[in-house]
């Protein structure tokens, strides 16, 4: 879906609030100290993760289905990740069992149509101390922009931005709906978190950073696989 708009996609979110100042500080924080970690990027878009979980010490490979996000990821972290181009809805043929710390997918999972099987390949290639990181739209903003039930499961069509023509097709779910896949698939929550803006958004982007005080845009997960303890 992105591939059109691939190239301003990649220039907005380097520096946007909802992406610099909000997920990828969530999404991290909910890694934790990954030096020397084997991290799966999954869906990893122009590299803006990859870049920092390599900076952070760990090694790191990763797929997109664009292949000019893939170009431009791997010119991000200077060839030091390996980056390929794949469609998250075939299996992970080139990725051992086991062989992942972690995986992170950065708000991708609502594109996914069977999640579940996604999910559980993940399961595959996470070795059994390993952790999944996920984040996605928050429910709740689906039904707040959309209407109708919050309940609601459906297929939607609508652009990324409300200011650009950027179209994308996402899956509307409630936090049950959610939950379930992923036991269904194998995990347990070990956290959730509905993320707070950076304090910087304040200065930079006041009108996002009062939106984001008083209503969560995304979501946050970090699943370990079923009988595995903290």
């Amino acid at each position: 879906m992105y591939e059109r708009f691939a190239h301003e996609y990649a220039s907005h979110a380097e520096d946007s609030a909802y992406n610099a100042l909000y997920d990828r500080p969530a999404v991290l924080g909910l890694a934790g100290d990954v030096a020397g970690l084997s991290v799966f990027d999954a869906a990893c878009g122009p590299g803006l993760y990859a870049r920092e979980l390599l900076e952070r010490g760990a090694r790191v490979t990763g797929c997109d289905v664009s292949p000019t996000f893939v170009d431009l990821a791997r010119a991000r972290c200077d060839g030091l990740a390996d980056l390929r181009v794949h469609d998250l809805s075939e299996p992970l043929t080139w990725v051992s069992d086991g062989s992942a710390d972690l995986v992170v997918l950065a708000l991708a999972l609502h594109y996914i149509d069977d999640r579940v099987a996604l999910l559980r390949e993940f399961r595959r290639v996470l070795a059994p101390s390993g952790a999944l990181i996920l984040s996605t739209e928050h429910p709740t903003m689906g039904w707040m922009r959309l209407g109708g039930s919050y309940f609601a499961e459906e297929l939607v069509e609508e652009s990324l931005s409300p200011t650009r023509d950027w179209p994308i097709r996402a899956w509307r779910r409630s936090l049950t709906a959610i939950c379930a896949e992923f036991r269904e698939a194998g995990y347990l929550i070990e956290e959730l978190l509905e993320p707070r803006p950076a304090p910087e958004m304040a200065d930079r982007f006041p009108e996002d950073h009062a939106r984001l005080e008083v209503l969560p845009a995304f979501i946050a997960f970090r699943l370990v696989p079923l009988g595995v303890r903290p």
